[in-house]
């Protein structure tokens, strides 16, 4: 049997623990291995290491970069700085799985996936929802054509968030380093699903707003959209909706619609098939409010993949221009809020 995949992490929040959690569910795969950690504050990078076991940490991406013996990163950051930190690595050789959104801009991704392809490394995007039960039945059931011809898809994440959540981070709530607000961070998943089953967009029109904070970038937003195969579209997404609902994600054709809301499949009307209404999600979690407290499982799965993409020499799952989606379309919603004028895809 090959040897494991050996990663190591760069930062210490809430997304690299999900990554640390998902790596210890498949260790026993053999074909992943989390073992060393990097953070600015020693003290940050300490603690990670001792809590997941890891014999090396750093406080330093360059030296372990240097030093550590990996193949491969995954890069929980502020945003603005997956760009730098993802090019470092390629370019020292090492596979790279970036949490999302990949960049804070489009010239930024193609840079990482052209510096990718030019270095023959693996290029992934942390889009683990892709890899949900539910997601996939989704999908599955919209490309087998069950739902008829699709015609209505709408991504809904009403959230909130405190003025201190915005506070207590520097990055957090300004172009230069978030890239934007309530799309960009929160509502990126919900959309990359919403591409994912829909297929590619023709053209939108947007607009944003901020309401509800003292920040630069949006706190609400809503966007039209026609996709190529013409179908209309709805995203809505803010973090000023108090106290907070969970994420919707509704797919209708002219035969059936799916409901999922969190990720609990609410409804399954489908002509011909048993239908499904679920009139209680299941209690407890409620990831729009706590993120940190939702399971591991499809950020397992979603380092599985990239693992075996990375033995195997193939693209993984969810690779660069796959990520690149979901981010091209939030771009596409700024342009055309700033320009108040439909916005064509492809983005230049």
């Amino acid at each position: 049997m090959a040897e494991p995949v050996r990663f190591g992490i760069i930062g210490t929040g809430v997304g690299a623990n999900f990554c640390a959690e998902g790596l210890s569910m498949i260790a026993e795969t053999g074909k992943a291995k989390l073992v060393a950690v990097t953070s600015r504050r020693e003290e940050r990078a300490k603690e990670f290491a001792s809590r997941w076991s890891l014999d090396l940490w750093f406080n330093d991406y360059w030296e372990m970069l240097e030093k550590a013996p990996i193949d491969a990163v995954i890069i929980n950051t502020p945003h603005h700085l997956h760009y730098p930190m993802a090019l470092d690595a390629i370019k020292a050789g090492k596979h790279v799985l970036v949490d999302k959104p990949m960049a804070i801009s489009l010239k930024e991704a193609d840079g990482m996936i052209r510096e990718a392809e030019k270095r023959d490394v693996k290029l992934g995007v942390v889009l683990q929802s892709r890899f949900d039960p539910t997601m996939r039945k989704v999908k599955d059931a919209a490309q087998e054509e069950r739902f008829g011809r699709l015609i209505l898809g709408e991504a809904t994440v009403k959230w909130f968030r405190t003025k201190e959540y915005y506070e207590k981070s520097s990055w957090r709530g300004r172009w230069a380093t978030e890239g934007g607000g309530a799309l960009i961070n929160q509502a990126i998943h919900t959309i990359d699903l919403l591409l994912w089953i829909m297929g590619p967009p023709r053209y939108l029109w947007a607009q944003i707003d901020t309401v509800a904070h003292r920040i630069e970038v949006e706190d609400i937003a809503v966007a039209a959209i026609r996709f190529e195969n013409g179908a209309l579209g709805v995203v809505q997404g803010s973090t000023a909706i108090y106290p907070g609902l969970p994420t919707r994600l509704e797919i209708h054709g002219t035969r059936g619609t799916a409901l999922i809301e969190g990720e609990v499949l609410k409804r399954w009307s489908v002509i011909g098939e048993e239908e499904v209404i679920v009139e209680r999600a299941k209690e407890g979690l409620k990831a729009w409010a706590r993120p940190e407290m939702a399971p591991a499982t499809n950020h397992a799965s979603l380092i599985l993949d990239f693992a075996e993409a990375v033995l195997n020499d193939r693209q993984p799952f969810v690779d660069g221009v796959e990520g690149r989606r979901s981010l091209e379309l939030i771009m596409a919603i700024y342009e055309s809020s700033r320009s108040r004028r439909a916005v064509s895809f492809p983005l230049s």
